[in-house]
């Protein structure tokens, strides 16, 4: 059969129809904390990657680029697994006894080519378990994601569009995998596999992105963000960058608070060598609360220092002064405090290692009206050899409302090992682990999901190699 764009988007429609009737029928489904990243290919006639042309003031993350042959594809897997899962509801009232189902799951990763710097990315999962038997679970969950990105050129002029949209039932922080599935849907362990290569380094700076740093059950939620950046190079070491963003958080439940976040970027980067360079960002973000009418306005410079070997490493870390401004109840309230972030990237021949931090305002979650956020994570995926991968990955995260003492400390970790056991197939062994506490009385929705969570899987993947899509 021949692949072609249209029929992948027929079939993806049909899968998206198959899992909401699935999801129609059935009860609140379990947590699932899935943190699915878009896959990203380039148009192999230009010969760069999108990723490489990042500035460090800009809207993405700086990225350290592609080398090689570059491809549309399809990368489907599947899985089965036997697991001991400690406190599937994520309950402060759970008492830890260990319970065991058997979990069926697939994933899909789709990246489309669609011209010239143009390009779509789908990274889509799915698990059934057979945990019927506990009251208020459902057998079926999902998550999907999908971006879209285009680039224009004007001489000095480079224009980039970006969008993406998410769909999970859970926060999409703390996501160790789909619990007991290793790592469903993350492709980093496979190091010898053409869709890795392809995996995209670069991504929108965590900011720009809706918060969900904080653990609230099964509740399904959609997120999506938009962007345009416009990058002006003044002369050979110096480029002017403008960036507009747009995004939301929807819940499928008036428990949580829907949010919406508008922010203007503008930053001067400046090379001092090939590998180096330092830049100045200025930005204004609104945070809108739906239903209070209140909102956010936060103002914040940042001076920045980038490192990018291409092909190999990239490193940025900035911090700067922060005002921002709380309209709650006819009345504003002012706060001067500081933030920062920080990203790393690096590939080896045998592993690959990423991690970011940050803090600043955010959204709050939908459980908390606004938040002052410190968070980071890291993830490495290591070749140990020809039948042997190995990939883990650690966040940690504290939300804190603003003005006020109370907040969410949240933390996750993951690790599975791979043994190959034939061309495609795989045996592997997961451990994943969610906590959250709260340090003060606590009156939102998320009081109930506290607590310690550890997950143990065994079990049978299948991975093809990744179908050529024209």
């Amino acid at each position: 059969m021949k692949f072609t764009p249209m029929r992948m988007l027929s079939i993806l429609a049909l899968c998206s129809c198959l899992s909401a009737e699935l999801m129609a029928q059935s009860a609140p489904t379990p947590v699932l904390q899935e943190n699915l990243s878009p896959v990203m290919v380039t148009d192999q006639s230009t010969g760069e990657s999108l990723s490489e042309m990042n500035p460090a003031s800009g809207g993405r993350i700086l990225g350290i680029g592609q080398t090689g042959p570059l491809h549309s594809y399809l990368q489907p897997s599947l899985r089965a697994a036997e697991t001991l899962d400690s406190n599937p509801l994520m309950l402060s009232s759970s008492d830890n006894s260990y319970r065991g189902f058997t979990l069926l799951g697939g994933s899909l990763i789709w990246a489309q080519n669609l011209g010239r710097e143009s390009e779509f990315q789908y990274s889509g999962a799915v698990r059934y378990d057979t945990k019927a038997e506990l009251q208020g679970y459902s057998q079926f969950s999902n998550s999907h994601a999908a971006a879209f990105s285009k680039i224009m050129r004007f001489r000095r002029i480079r224009l980039l569009i970006d969008d993406e949209a998410q769909y999970s039932q859970g926060s999409n922080f703390g996501a160790a995998g789909m619990e007991g599935l290793g790592l469903l849907g993350n492709q980093a362990s496979q190091l010898n596999s053409w869709a890795t290569l392809q995996l995209s380094s670069s991504s929108l700076r965590p900011d720009i992105l809706p918060g969900q740093s904080i653990l609230t059950g099964d509740i399904g939620r959609i997120t999506n963000t938009a962007m345009v950046e416009m990058d002006s190079q003044l002369s050979g070491r110096s480029t002017v960058t403008m960036a507009a963003s747009y995004g939301l958080l929807h819940f499928e439940s008036s428990q949580l608070v829907n949010t919406q976040q508008a922010a203007f970027i503008a930053g001067y980067n400046r090379s001092l060598t090939k590998n180096n360079s330092l830049a100045m960002e200025g930005s204004f973000a609104r945070f809108t609360f739906q239903g209070s009418g209140n909102t956010i306005d936060t103002e914040y410079f940042t001076a920045l220092y980038a490192r990018q070997l291409s092909g190999r490493t990239s490193f940025e870390i900035g911090i700067g002064p922060q005002v921002t401004q709380l309209n709650a109840g006819g009345e504003s309230t002012q706060y001067v405090g500081w933030q920062g972030r920080a990203t790393l990237q690096h590939r080896m021949r045998n592993a690959n290692l990423s991690g970011q931090a940050a803090r600043g305002i955010s959204n709050g979650a939908g459980v908390l009206g606004g938040s002052v956020t410190t968070s980071g994570s890291a993830s490495l995926g290591v070749r140990v050899s020809q039948n042997y991968n190995f990939s883990m990955t650690y966040g940690i995260s504290r939300s804190e409302l603003l003005g006020a003492s109370q907040a969410y400390k949240t933390q996750f970790a993951g690790a599975t090992i791979n043994r190959a056991v034939g061309r495609y197939a795989s045996l592997y062994l997961s451990y994943d682990s969610q906590y959250q506490a709260t340090q003060s009385t606590c009156t939102g929705p998320a009081c109930t999901y506290t607590g310690l969570r550890n997950v143990f899987g065994l079990g049978l993947a299948w991975t093809p190699r990744p179908i050529g899509v024209d």
